[in-house]
């Protein structure tokens, strides 16, 4: 019987994918050192991080007192990615982004995969930095290496901000001697905040920044005060738009909660000079409630003042500056229009969205606040 051609290639193509998926499947199985098996080896490594870190800090899997942040799932060791090593942690721990007390830091790819355990009930931590020509061999091999061979530094020291005013000595040598890899304020920070009561969203978002600091804290201030004035009515057609002049911290935290990010045209970045900065004083930039449909959108242009505030003063030594900062403003978190003033309350259409977006044009001078 003869058959038509669709029927011919159709046959054709299936037999092609049955062999292609059969060859697959046999270099899995011949081939050492693939995806699988790296995967497996990372998956370990987390698992080994936690069970050192745990026993160091004398907690059990599940302890809700625990924090994890590590940098792996953006770091890449040899070309391997280090994702695997967070179920590792999860199984061990018990810890879960979902749980809200495991959090992936921001780093570039070229640096060490690192974990750091936090002890919210007494304060101290434990830092594990990879060795990364620990996790070129086998599983079976990375199994049986100590803990000395698959870490190239393990260090313990205590980070709450209370023990540290009294105990500075420790701190110094914490901090001064990057006890931390380097990480040590921004492990700090964010720990200290998480410890009293940071919410998810704004933790997320420091470690997207890779570290707590007032700059950030000021973009969930002025991302709240900018929600009240200016909520969304309709997610299908509303967004917001940020035009971020002058840039700095806050930026970060638009992207992570707003989703206004420079690639997609959520925003728009650009520096100011310090003579355009002293012309409008504490500018904090121009944020836009924006309608796709209708073309148009509610605009304002707002001033941020850090020293608004009198906050109690940090009286130790340097490192502890902005650690202290980030504790004691989270009192100001339901309280945002304390260090914001509107500069000016506009609305915005198509042409002169254009204008404000534009790298000839000045934004401050197009909004009319310069």
């Amino acid at each position: 019987m003869l058959r038509n051609t669709d029927q011919i290639n159709t046959e054709e193509f299936q037999t092609s994918a049955r062999c292609k998926t059969i060859a697959i499947g046999v270099l899995l199985i011949l081939i050492p050192g693939m995806a699988l098996a790296d995967n497996a080896v990372m998956q370990e490594l987390g698992t080994k991080a936690a069970k050192a870190a745990m026993q160091d800090l004398k907690v059990e899997i599940g302890d809700a007192n625990v924090l994890i942040l590590t940098s792996a799932g953006h770091a890449i060791v040899d070309g391997q990615t280090t994702q695997g090593a967070i179920r590792g942690l999860m199984n061990e721990s018990g810890n879960s982004i979902g749980d809200g007390n495991l959090f992936q830091v921001l780093r570039p790819y070229y640096k060490p995969v690192w974990f750091f355990f936090f002890d919210r009930a007494t304060g101290e931590a434990v830092y594990l930095q990879a060795n990364s020509k620990s996790l070129n061999g086998s599983l079976e091999e990375f199994k049986a290496l100590s803990n000395d061979k698959v870490f190239s530094k393990i260090s313990k020291g205590n980070v709450d901000i209370e023990y540290l005013r009294n105990h500075t000595d420790e701190g110094n040598a914490t901090f001064n001697g990057k006890a931390f890899g380097g990480n040590e304020a921004s492990l700090a920070g964010i720990a200290n905040v998480w410890a009293r009561g940071g919410s998810f969203d704004f933790i997320q978002a420091t470690c997207f920044h890779d570290h707590l600091c007032p700059g950030v804290t000021s973009g969930q201030f002025l991302a709240k005060y900018v929600e009240e004035k200016l909520p969304i009515n309709n997610i299908s057609t509303e967004s917001y738009k940020v035009i971020s002049c002058p840039n700095w911290c806050k930026d970060d935290l638009f992207q992570m909660r707003w989703d206004a990010t420079p690639g997609k045209s959520g925003m728009f970045v650009m520096a100011l000079t310090d003579a355009e900065k002293k012309a409008v004083p504490n500018i904090a930039g121009i944020y836009i409630r924006w309608n796709d449909t209708a073309k148009s959108g509610d605009a304002l242009a707002l001033a941020y003042n850090f020293s608004a505030v009198a906050l109690p003063a940090w009286t130790g030594p340097s490192w502890g500056s902005k650690l202290y900062q980030d504790i004691v403003l989270m009192d100001w978190a339901d309280k945002p229009e304390a260090f914001i003033t509107v500069l000016k309350e506009f609305k915005v259409d198509s042409p002169m969205l254009a204008q404000l977006e534009n790298a000839g044009m000045h934004p401050l001078k197009v909004a009319g606040v310069m």
